[in-house]
């Protein structure tokens, strides 16, 4: 798949379909929105408890001293069973505690997991990068430059004319029946472009004295066909990262669209359309962010179903699914990186040709839409820190 396929699946492959810069940063700002306020419930709630287990403890070490200073046996019976009731308190307070910083993790995998769906394919960057990679294709293509066109029809005339008399014309004249438009990005590389120079060989030595002028020009496009050529080799190379990237971020997607169902399906028993109205298609952030921390108040909610079903297996599966979004986020910031990793291989292509004196000009124009593309991507991502966020997206209980 060519990198173009790649670029058009940053964009439809996905579910979301109208995404800027500006709304990435919306989804941010919700994402930090929800999990600040997630947070500061968690907070409150910390210090209550622990407030209270200071209080419990205390009552629990006066009950013990008076246990021990009495010699009633009903008044020790009574006070051992005060002593078990504070116990049992206390363990109900550090439930609530446990409860508490479940919720708040497993809510941040929901949000993140939902969030995947519209930080996977940014808009802005297929619209830079889709005219990048346009200019890129004419760089390739010696039919994109002056006068090549019209020289390539003489040459094409001699092909035609003599390919009964040369078996390597004659092949040269099939597959350029083959491939029909060349100025519709046939590119000049490989077997073709070793078949096409030597016609030009043969169309150059087929001309007389007389034919001086076209002599030269063709001895020109020779150079012009064999630079394009060579630089069409050199950015293949770089280009076939692009299949690996493609193939994850699809498989990425598969994994995203899957945990989806799990969490939201089948654990929080959630309508898929109805979350796609309030979360995913919803513009407005702010009632995003509401529907994301309703959403919070229903997995608190399972969470404490569970935990009073299975009271000694119960955090297992929610701790299954809080790795796997993790793992999820992580995969994607290292795509992310990989993207702009390859971005930056074209610095050394375009480098190596800026000075060239077919190439320059158009290679001056790739140099400026290829920093359009960058900045676009490194505004909207910034791999590493992404990364980062996603390794200390829990708090530890």
């Amino acid at each position: 798949m060519n990198k173009l396929s790649f670029i058009f699946l940053l964009v439809s492959g996905m579910l979301f379909q109208n995404i800027s810069a500006q709304s990435f940063a919306d989804d941010q700002s919700v994402t930090q929105q929800v999990l600040q306020e997630l947070n500061r419930e968690r907070s409150l709630l910390s210090q209550n408890l622990e407030f209270r287990i200071k209080e419990i403890d205390s009552k629990i070490s006066n009950l013990d001293e008076s246990i021990q200073n009495t010699n009633s046996s009903a008044e020790k019976v009574e006070k051992l069973l005060e002593r078990v009731k504070f116990l049992e308190e206390r363990q109900e307070e550090i439930d609530k505690n446990t409860i508490s910083v479940y919720k708040y993790n497993y809510s941040s995998a929901v949000l993140n997991l939902a969030s995947m769906e519209r930080e996977i394919k940014p808009l802005n960057l297929f619209n830079a990068s889709r005219e990048f990679y346009a200019t890129l294709d004419q760089v390739s293509n010696p039919m994109h430059y002056e006068g090549y066109q019209e020289w390539f029809g003489q040459f094409r005339k001699f092909v035609e004319e003599e390919k009964k008399n040369d078996a390597r014309l004659s092949a040269l004249s099939h597959i350029l029946t083959v491939t029909g438009d060349l100025a519709q990005g046939t590119p000049f590389t490989g077997m073709f472009a070793g078949t096409v120079f030597d016609g030009i060989g043969s169309f150059i030595n087929s001309l007389g004295w007389g034919d001086k002028k076209l002599k030269q020009q063709s001895t020109e496009m020779l150079k012009l066909t064999t630079t394009v050529a060579q630089f069409t080799h050199d950015k293949d190379l770089i280009e076939t990262e692009w299949e690996s990237i493609n193939k994850n971020l699809d498989e990425l997607k598969e994994l995203q669209e899957k945990a989806m169902q799990e969490n939201l399906v089948q654990i929080l028993e959630i309508d898929p359309k109805e979350f796609d109205r309030n979360f995913t298609n919803e513009t407005d952030a702010k009632k995003r962010t509401q529907y994301i921390l309703d959403i919070s108040k229903i997995a608190e909610n399972k969470i404490a179903e569970e935990k009073a079903k299975n009271p000694e297996n119960w955090k297992q599966d929610y701790h299954d699914q809080m790795i796997a979004v993790q793992n999820l986020k992580i995969r994607f910031g290292t795509i992310t990186f990989r993207i702009l990793e390859n971005l930056k291989k074209y610095d050394s292509l375009i480098k190596k040709y800026e000075n060239d004196e077919y190439l320059k000009t158009k290679i001056a124009d790739l140099k400026n839409k290829l920093n359009t593309v960058r900045n676009s991507f490194e505004s909207t991502f910034n791999p590493q820190e992404y990364i980062k966020a996603s390794n200390e997206m829990y708090v530890v209980e």
